[in-house]
This record gives structure tokens, sequence and C-alpha cells, in this order.
């Protein structure tokens, strides 16, 4: 028996969660530590799994995850927190294939870790591009008080108005939003973001042009 069936021998997930701090119900639900999770989506038992953003497995893939280290690290951490009465020196020796095995996770957990931080950067700047054409928007708003009709019926402020309310549901998305929301929003929608963007900046340099223009 290796290392790792000996740990799942001893401990189960949700022995392990609970000692790291995750409360779980009397049914066995707890809110998922792995996403802004704010109704319980895990289930955790002898292994565990979360229905929202679909992460799941035993009590050290658990570890590994919560701590981001290595199956083997994962495992050594459990020995040493429970005290468990596994021979660490007896599996040292471990085969090739396991040693293979570790070495892709960690590259997977390395490739998962980038793309996240990819992910949460560019929620962090699109907050910030749509935040700024919100106040494009408002600027333009104060702009055109008491300019002419030609001006304040521009396709240029009418597309500006259209665009307010999507820009005000991304936000939402994005600051209060669930991750599944998020990443459904980045695959479908990060174009869009550019685009009305885009249009949201020309549109108000074209007004404050044509209103300083006719001032």
């Amino acid at each position: 028996m290796n290392i790792f069936s000996e740990v799942k021998e001893h401990l189960t997930a949700r022995q392990a969660a609970e000692y790291y701090g995750l409360k779980v119900k009397r049914n066995g639900t707890a809110c998922c530590p792995f996403h802004d999770d704010k109704h319980p989506s895990m289930k955790i038992d002898r292994n565990y799994h979360c229905f929202a953003c679909g992460v799941g497995g035993d009590v050290i893939d658990y570890v590994s995850r919560m701590f981001g280290l290595s199956q083997y690290d994962a495992a050594l951490k459990l020995i040493e927190d429970f005290v468990l009465p596994v021979d660490v020196k007896k599996n040292e020796g471990l085969n090739a294939q396991e040693k293979e095995r570790i070495r892709k996770e960690k590259a997977e957990q390395k490739r998962i870790m980038h793309i996240q931080e990819r992910f949460e950067k560019w929620c962090s700047q699109t907050v910030d591009i749509l935040k700024n054409c919100i106040s494009e928007i408002d600027s333009v708003n104060h702009f055109l008080i008491g300019k002419p009709p030609d001006i304040i019926f521009s396709e240029d402020y009418a597309q500006m108005l259209h665009a307010e309310p999507v820009i005000n549901y991304w936000l939402d998305i994005l600051c209060v939003g669930e991750v599944s929301e998020r990443r459904d929003f980045f695959l479908k929608d990060r174009k869009k973001v550019e685009e009305i963007a885009g249009k949201v900046c020309t549109g108000r340099k074209r007004i404050m042009g044509c209103s300083r223009g006719s001032a």
C-alpha cells in the first residue's frame, strides 16, 4: 500500500476539511472554498464534490487544492498535521509511474493557477474599463445640458444611452456575480466589452467636439 492509499485509509475529505476550517452542515453540505460560494453547493464526506464549480476528489486532492500543494506534499501534510501512523520513509521510493503522475499533477496545477491569474486580471481590468465608460457617459450627459437638439439627438449619444444599461449589467456580474457567471461573461462577451468601450470613447470625443464647434 502506497502513501496515498494509507492516508485515505485513515482520513475522509470531511475530516480534513473541518480540521482546516470548513464549516460543514449536518447534511454534509458546505459553501465551497474554491469559488465565491454564497449558498452551500459542496457535498463532502469521504470524498467531496462541488455542484457549482465542478471541483471534486478525495481527501488528498482537497488538501492539495486548498494549499496549492502536489498530491505527495498534501499527503505529507496530512500525515504531519493528523499525526498519522504512516511510515513516510517506506514510501520515499516512489516508482517511476508515481513520480511521473506527481510531475504531471504539478504541471497541471501551475497551468490552472496561470489561467486563474489571467482570468482574475481580466476581470479587474474590465471593471476599470466599464467604470470608465459610465464616467464618460455621465460626462456627456452633463455636457449636453442646453446644447442644440441636433447634437443631443445624435446617433453617437443614442448608442451611449443604449450601452449604459448593458455596461451596468456587466459590472453587476463582475462585482457581485457568481464565478460561473463571470466565466460565462469572459467566454461569450469579452470582445463586446472592447467594442462598446471603443464606441463610448469615440462617441464622447465626437459629441464634445461637435458641442465645442457649435458653441
